[in-house]
């Protein structure tokens, strides 16, 4: 997983996600995971996800690109789904639905959002040392993501992971993993050093935008509010359950059109 291409969309792109602040942004996708763990239908699930989907082809980002890398979860959901199989397809497809539409929501915010605009966003509610922690985390799981997949790679290359070698390619994981550690220990020095030549002293600052509410704050939290009051009306009443396939329907519509302006506009 590429972090620079991360940091490159959620900075230089353009859409009305881009340009809304990130308190709104976190709001909308706190509404969106809200609905998703209220509801158990599989066709409201699909239409909040083909919705996200209309969402992403709006931010001008790379959709399938922002699709591949929201998939990841589905791979432990399916896992999870497999593990409490009780015969019922729609039950392991909710399961599955559900972790790919979290995972969406949550790239569609990283994707469109500088990542110390959301960490500046839970500074006033906690110690300022966490928070800071938080951010030189989630910039270390990504660079140490990457060291993985070059640990993968160079076994593969020097043959220490072969087919149907299972204990073999387990005690020359192992190894590499000591490795990695190390390594990991090496660049936490490195970046601590490097931190304090540029100037750290305990504090992190980070650009904080407006905070009064703009026209792009608005939409997204409309279509926040809309998708859960949607999920709420289905969990209250049970009648509208039958309106499901309807939702799913003009999900679908939304999807459609959007591509199609989407392929005109290019």
């Amino acid at each position: 997983m590429d972090v620079a291409i991360i940091d490159y969309y959620a900075i230089h792109g353009s859409s009305f996600l881009h340009r809304a602040t990130a308190p709104w942004k976190i709001l909308f996708t706190a509404l969106v995971i809200a609905s998703i763990i209220l509801t158990d239908d599989i066709y409201i699930l699909l239409g909040i996800y083909f919705t996200l989907v209309s969402l992403a082809i709006w931010t001008k980002l790379p959709v399938q690109r922002i699709i591949t890398i929201a998939a990841y979860p589905a791979i432990f959901a399916l896992i999870f789904a497999f593990l409490i199989w009780n015969g019922s397809w729609t039950k392991a497809a909710v399961i599955i639905l559900k972790a790919l539409t979290a995972a969406l929501s949550m790239v569609l915010l990283i994707v469109t959002t500088p990542y110390p605009d959301v960490f500046d966003v839970v500074r006033p509610i906690m110690p300022r040392i966490i928070a800071e922690g938080l951010i030189v985390t989630y910039r270390s799981i990504f660079i140490l993501l990457e060291l993985t997949d070059e640990l993968i790679k160079a076994l593969r290359v020097r043959g220490g992971i072969s087919r149907r070698k299972y204990i073999t390619n387990i005690k020359n994981f192992s190894s590499g993993i000591g490795l990695l550690l190390v390594k990991g220990f090496d660049f936490s020095e490195k970046f601590y050093g490097m931190m304090n030549v540029r100037g750290y002293g305990g504090k992190i600052s980070g650009d904080r935008r407006q905070s009064f509410i703009t026209y792009n704050d608005i939409l997204a939290i409309v279509i926040g509010l809309l998708i859960f009051g949607i999920t709420i009306g289905t969990v209250i009443k049970k009648e509208f359950l039958q309106l499901g396939i309807y939702i799913l329907i003009l999900s679908v519509i939304a999807l459609v059109i959007s591509s199609v302006i989407k392929q005109f506009s290019t």
